[in-house]
């Protein structure tokens, strides 16, 4: 066999992926804990390792569908450079092996030509915002739009913003969110227990909440979680009433959260991606809250999304290596 299965725990240890920002914070355990929460499923470790160890494939098997991803997300290959066509072609081997929907997340060279490319293997391509830590705050603002810089310097009469962590937590206060959350959405989109592990996340220093008042009223509530190097905006909740009144209310909310990081000492702060190029295409709510988050404007990776593994020609046109 050229390949054989490899435990999450070596993975985690890879210098060649514990230091990806995009990636590293996927293989935490209370991140995979909570993927399974999110998507009412068990996933079971199918990871796979090169006997050279060239090529490392972070993989899960969902119990229920028995598709595979890592943990709900599409599959990644890594390796420490370019894959040289035996290698490549090993792979897509093994890969064909697996049954069901399988979706692939590569980095490109150039985001425009493989649009234009119109593989009919290209589900979507997107571009992911990310803050690089390390530079100052006045660094990192400076790269920020022009009406985002104006809008975090405001304060609004009678309006408080606040940072929630484990020192000033109160039992059960993500429930007070969630409630929030289904008053404002009209539904509840996912389970108590995807929320009590947000809880878990917090009382282990790996997560906190903004938590905005005007008049001592909660009008809007967001997640943040993290590990040693990144920490990634899981979700957020505004009382829409307020949005003309209190315009900054997830601006300023963003901006708190990147500070904390920074204070925390992660290394990247992900704000989100933005979508460049969707078959399907997205709904206007998507669309809306894309265009808030490309306005913090930072490190930006592109990526393709594809439904099956392309050829070794695409391959080498496309694809980078991530640093």
């Amino acid at each position: 066999m050229i390949f054989e299965k490899i435990e999450i725990e070596r993975i985690i240890n890879d210098k060649n992926i514990s230091q990806k920002k995009h990636f590293r914070y996927k293989l935490d355990s209370l991140m995979r804990e909570y993927q399974q929460l999110f998507h009412k499923t068990l996933f079971v470790n199918e990871s796979l390792i090169m006997k050279n160890k060239k090529i490392i494939i972070p993989l899960t098997k969902n119990i229920k569908t028995e598709e595979y991803s890592f943990y709900g997300d599409p599959i990644e290959i890594f390796s420490e450079g370019l894959i040289s066509f035996e290698n490549y072609e090993n792979t897509r081997n093994q890969i064909k092996k697996l049954n069901g929907k399988k979706l692939f997340k590569f980095q490109v060279k150039d985001e425009k030509e493989i649009i234009n490319n119109e593989s009919p293997l290209i589900e979507s391509v997107i571009s992911e915002i990310y803050i690089d830590l390390s530079q100052s705050l006045e660094a990192i603002k400076s790269y920020f739009s022009s009406n985002l810089r104006n809008e975090i310097n405001k304060n609004y009469d009678g309006t408080t913003y606040e940072i929630v962590d484990k020192s000033n937590y109160r039992p059960n206060e993500i429930f007070d969110m969630m409630k929030f959350h289904i008053k404002i959405s009209g539904r509840q989109t996912r389970s108590d227990d995807s929320w009590r592990q947000n809880e878990k996340m917090l009382l282990k220093d790996q997560g906190f909440l903004t938590r905005i008042n005007y008049e001592n009223k909660i009008i809007s509530y967001s997640f943040f979680c993290h590990d040693k190097f990144t920490c990634n905006y899981l979700s957020s909740v505004g009382e829409r009433d307020y949005y003309k009144s209190i315009r900054n209310m997830h601006h300023k909310s963003l901006w708190m959260a990147i500070k904390q990081a920074k204070k925390n000492r992660c290394k990247y702060f992900f704000v989100g991606p933005n979508t460049l190029y969707s078959k399907k295409g997205i709904t206007e709510k998507e669309k809306s809250i894309e265009r808030f988050k490309s306005k913090f404007k930072g490190t930006n990776s592109k990526f393709v999304i594809l439904n099956d593994l392309p050829d070794y020609d695409f391959y080498k046109k496309f694809i980078m290596q991530i640093k």
